[in-house]
């Protein structure tokens, strides 16, 4: 979506330039599509104050994408622009484009997110995109937060060196029964899923800003953003079904972040979600 401003002539407006605009302007508007003065509406409330880079802003890329996103996407549906930023914020983390994530952290604030949710949403991808990516992404939301001045969140944990295991099992019971790990003994060499419990669910799961359904939920939308990991979509697709989730949630966020995944992860996704959802 491109901003106008008017030609400056020695410092000083062309009028002429300036109607020559406003003219173009009022026959844009005659002829413009629904689906585009929808996108152009809801780009604006979400982009209000946020700096978009020049040679992204004025791409024609960036304009068909944005007349999908919020010309169609964010206009259908049960999801709340607020949900619809939270997974776009962990699906962007996920692929690791900070230029873009960057812009969405402008548009989770505008839609009402706060600074916890943001922070806990990038946290939370970190056991399955890997630290690296994450760190990525916290610097930047650092960044943004720093320029709005918004101060950094507290720490949002809710673990100890000595629960950490036993309440990330508790989490990950409560969502998928029990899947019989036993607490690791002092000095026990420890190896891949091992670390399930305490890592994954006791660093991540319990920590709050969000409910256990959105770090389900999340960890959902960061596993069918990697692709190539059907086994544990599958799982996590049951997980999500388990605290409630419908299938027809589940299919509107797959379609909200259809733009950043492409489709042939979107289609894998949509048949596991056939798949678990037809058990019923």
């Amino acid at each position: 979506m491109k901003r106008f401003v008017p030609v400056l002539l020695s410092g000083v407006i062309s009028f002429s330039a300036a109607a020559a605009y406003f003219n173009l302007a009022a026959e844009a508007r005659v002829t413009k599509s629904q689906r585009e003065i929808l996108a152009e509406e809801k780009w604006n409330e979400l982009y209000a104050d946020a700096e978009i880079p020049d040679t992204i802003e004025d791409s024609e890329l960036y304009d068909i994408v944005n007349k999908l996103v919020y010309g169609e996407l964010y206009q259908q549906g049960q999801l709340t622009d607020k949900d619809r930023e939270m997974i776009t914020l962990a699906a962007l983390t996920t692929l690791g484009t900070e230029t873009v994530l960057r812009t969405h952290i402008y548009s989770a604030l505008n839609a009402g997110l706060t600074p916890v949710e943001i922070t806990e949403t990038v946290y939370h991808c970190t056991p399955y995109v890997g630290a690296a990516k994450a760190l990525e992404a916290v610097d930047t939301v650092n960044e943004v937060f720093e320029e709005k001045g918004i101060e950094m969140p507290e720490s949002q944990a809710t673990v100890t060196e000595d629960n950490r295991w036993d309440k990330g099992s508790a989490a990950q019971t409560e969502l998928f029964g029990d899947l019989g790990d036993t607490k690791p003994e002092e000095g026990e060499v420890r190896l891949g899923r091992s670390f399930l419990p305490d890592y994954c669910f006791g660093d991540f799961y319990t920590r709050e800003g969000l409910t256990l359904e959105q770090h389900e939920l999340l960890t959902w939308v960061c596993i069918a953003t990697l692709g190539g990991a059907e086994a544990q979509l599958t799982g996590h697709t049951a997980g999500n079904k388990n605290v409630g989730k419908s299938k027809d949630f589940m299919l509107e966020v797959l379609t909200d972040i259809i733009p950043y995944i492409g489709y042939p992860r979107t289609l894998n996704a949509l048949s596991i979600i056939n798949s678990v959802y037809e058990e019923e």
